[in-house]
């Protein structure tokens, strides 16, 4: 399962929350799950950007809306939105292993980050507790259909 959103506040006095959102589109789902797999039918009261007022079908006052802050809400993987070749879903770069073009590496995807001027491939070697950030352009990343790879110019420019 993806977590899709999660509540930050109770809204009003019949149950609606206000909610983060991890997607462009909440209202191209149906159902979305807590952790334990129950699943919820919600209706959106109210979109703006990353944040949205939802109605849970089984959450009728404010009581049980103030339960629910903090909590993640999630679909199912089969749930999401078909991609084109060029477009990923975070979830499934994370954990990837990258290679150094003609070079020994093991290197992995821990995380991918936006501060707002782009992607960043958050990168650590095995063992290292330390990472380095990686701007992902095609020009970085040139091969990323199945296996991910970088030059080994990139991997030095970046990992100092």
């Amino acid at each position: 399962m993806i977590e899709i959103l999660r509540v930050t506040a109770a809204f009003g006095i019949k149950g609606a929350v206000r909610v983060f959102l991890y997607t462009d589109n909440i209202n191209r789902y149906k159902k979305i799950y807590d952790r334990d797999g129950n699943g919820f039918r919600f209706k959106v009261l109210n979109q703006k950007n990353n944040s949205a007022v939802i109605k849970l079908e089984s959450v009728n006052d404010r009581n049980e809306a103030e339960k629910l802050k903090r909590i993640p809400f999630f679909v199912n993987k089969e749930d999401l939105p078909k991609l084109d070749s060029d477009q990923f879903f975070i979830c499934d770069l994370i954990g990837q292993k990258v290679s150094v073009v003609g070079e020994e590496s093991d290197l992995k995807i821990i995380d991918v980050k936006n501060f707002g001027a782009g992607d960043l491939i958050e990168i650590s070697e095995a063992g290292a507790k330390d990472s380095f950030f990686i701007p992902f352009t095609k020009e970085n990343f040139p091969e990323t259909g199945g296996e991910i790879s970088i030059s080994s110019e990139t991997y030095r420019n970046f990992k100092n």
